[in-house]
């Protein structure tokens, strides 16, 4: 990965949601997981410059995830943009740290634009 490079991991067991990483610009590396498991499988080798996670994905969802990120040390300054079903969902988000969430449906530029600015914020330490 060269400095300044930013990549994205979309996390959903929704087929629909691998068209979202056709929206990213060329130079965004854009990566895929079926559900938290296998999205933690993925960030034991590469740290993601912010991850989009969907609530209800697989048995641990976008919640599961978020707070297995926030206990990690190495996972937990990364951006988790979480993606709801209803607006009642929202303290469920809250509760497991994501640094942003936004009720569905939302458009995939909306999500491409906040996953993006999520990502430029992100402070990364070593």
């Amino acid at each position: 990965m060269t400095e300044g490079s930013q990549t994205v991991l979309l996390v959903s067991d929704r087929p629909l949601f691998h068209e979202i990483g056709y929206a990213f610009p060329d130079e965004v590396t854009v990566s895929f997981a079926g559900d938290a498991l296998e999205a933690m499988q993925l960030m034991s080798d590469t740290t993601p410059s912010v991850v989009v996670m969907d609530i209800r994905t697989g048995n641990a969802g976008g919640f599961g995830l978020s707070r297995e990120m926030a206990a990690n040390e190495r996972l937990r300054e990364i951006p988790r943009f979480v993606l709801l079903e209803r607006r009642q969902d929202s303290w469920l988000a809250q509760q497991a740290g994501a640094s942003s969430y936004r009720v569905m449906p939302i458009t995939d530029d909306q999500i491409v634009e906040e996953a993006l600015l999520l990502a430029s914020k992100a402070v990364v330490t070593h």
